[in-house]
């Protein structure tokens, strides 16, 4: 990442305000996590806790669509605004609900939570490219992914300290705070709306569903699209999602409880990394750095099937992680660059939940299917999956330039174009 090119985008008023109200919500995303079992487990159990995720993640699954929708209709940092009230909403009824109260009330903030996540994401995505002109959005993306990595450690940080010093319910004043700051940023920025005037726009439930099938048939008309989006969905549930579960029992049976902090860096430094590594990619075959950026993912498995020093876990983990950073640079700028501004919301939104949306039942499974079989068949099932998966998606026209090859075809007569002027 070039400094000539990080300059330009802070000195955009517009993007400052667009990173700041990103920084301030993904810090306050991580104190709620940390948070929140502090408050509830003590007084109602940790199956209540594992409850409380549930809703959250169910209700942010079933609205994705919906959000997406929404953020091609309206402003999208408006979107993003009422996402945070959302969000400042639930995190209020945590401060009142957690440790005593009705419990209806206290999922209804759970789902709130969900409900505020379910409409940030897609908008988010859309509307950095809304902020960020096209020869910057994989620098952008870069930052993006960084700041996402350096927030989450920073708010897990904070909230330790601020747990060992103050109460859990004074911290979750504070996690209010951070979402009221990245309300008023995303005020203050107030993109215009994309698509057509809204007394143009057909309303009722019938018209959201048929703007949700629009993006999905705008996904079907670049097959690229669809099949990395499938290959997300199997890589997810046969291999990240597990690993979040069987990392930190493997690597605390292993090496000690101390040993997932370790881990735990490990994967910090190496997304990072791969975030940087990712804006330095300036091939015309993008594709083929991204899909090979995904292989040292299988040192994970591997290292979960033989025993290995603390040290090469963790390289391991690093390497994983450098590559899913490189990874998501390059796909999140690719869709960014094909679709047009007006569908991007749903496009983003598909996206999230052909990638995530199996990860709850990933999560709840692999402990399940690891003790039915063992964990050396289910990491060998899972480095199979992910080398097939990775290399199969390239035999699909567009994969290997990440890009639809009528577009690649009219960036190439552009370039012609302009050296020949």
């Amino acid at each position: 990442m070039t400094q000539a090119s990080v300059r330009t985008l802070v000195r955009d008023p517009r993007y400052r305000m667009f990173w700041l109200g990103q920084a301030t919500s993904t810090l306050g995303n991580q104190l709620t996590i940390v948070v929140l079992p502090a408050l509830v487990v003590p007084s109602r159990g940790v199956g209540m806790f594992g409850l409380l995720l549930a809703v959250e993640s169910a209700v942010m699954g079933v609205l994705l669509l919906l959000g997406g929708v929404v953020a091609d209709r309206y402003s999208r940092s408006m979107v993003m605004a009422a996402a945070d009230v959302f969000r400042i909403v639930g995190v209020g009824g945590f401060l009142l609900f957690a440790s005593h109260g009705p419990v209806p009330a206290l999922l209804a903030a759970a789902a709130l939570i969900g409900a505020g996540a379910a409409l940030y994401e897609p908008a988010h995505r859309a509307a950095l490219a809304q902020v960020v002109s096209e020869d910057l959005r994989q620098r952008a993306n870069a930052i993006d992914a960084a700041t996402k990595r350096v927030g989450g450690l920073l708010g897990a940080l904070l909230a330790g300290v601020l747990l060992s010093g103050v109460s859990p319910p004074r911290t979750l004043l504070i996690d209010l705070l951070t979402f009221v700051i990245s309300l008023v940023t995303l005020v203050w920025l107030r993109l215009p709306r994309i698509q057509v005037a809204q007394d143009q726009q057909e309303q009722g439930l019938r018209a959201v569903f048929a703007e949700a099938k629009t993006g999905l048939v705008e996904v079907r008309r670049r097959p690229w699209v669809a099949a990395l989006m499938l290959q997300g969905t199997a890589q997810v549930f046969f291999l990240f999602g597990p690993n979040y579960v069987l990392v930190p029992m493997v690597s605390q049976e292993r090496y000690g409880i101390q040993a997932f902090g370790w881990v735990s860096a490990a994967t910090f430094v190496g997304s990072v990394l791969g975030s940087v590594v990712g804006v330095r990619v300036t091939s015309r075959r993008p594709g083929l750095w991204a899909m090979n950026a995904l292989v040292p993912c299988l040192l994970t498995p591997v290292c979960l099937m033989v025993e290995v020093p603390l040290w090469g876990f963790c390289a391991a983990v690093a390497a994983g992680s450098v590559g899913v950073g490189c990874f998501m640079v390059l796909w999140y700028s690719s869709l960014q660059n094909e679709f047009p501004e007006e569908v991007q919301g749903r496009v983003f939104a598909l996206e999230a939940l052909a990638s995530f949306g199996l990860q709850p039942v990933a999560l709840a499974a692999a402990p399940l299917l690891v003790a039915l079989m063992g964990i050396t068949p289910f990491a060998v099932i899972a480095v199979i999956v992910l080398l097939t998966s990775t290399y199969a998606v390239l035999i699909v026209p567009g994969t290997v330039q990440l890009a639809s090859p009528a577009a690649v075809k009219n960036r190439l007569d552009q370039t012609v174009t302009t050296a020949t002027s």
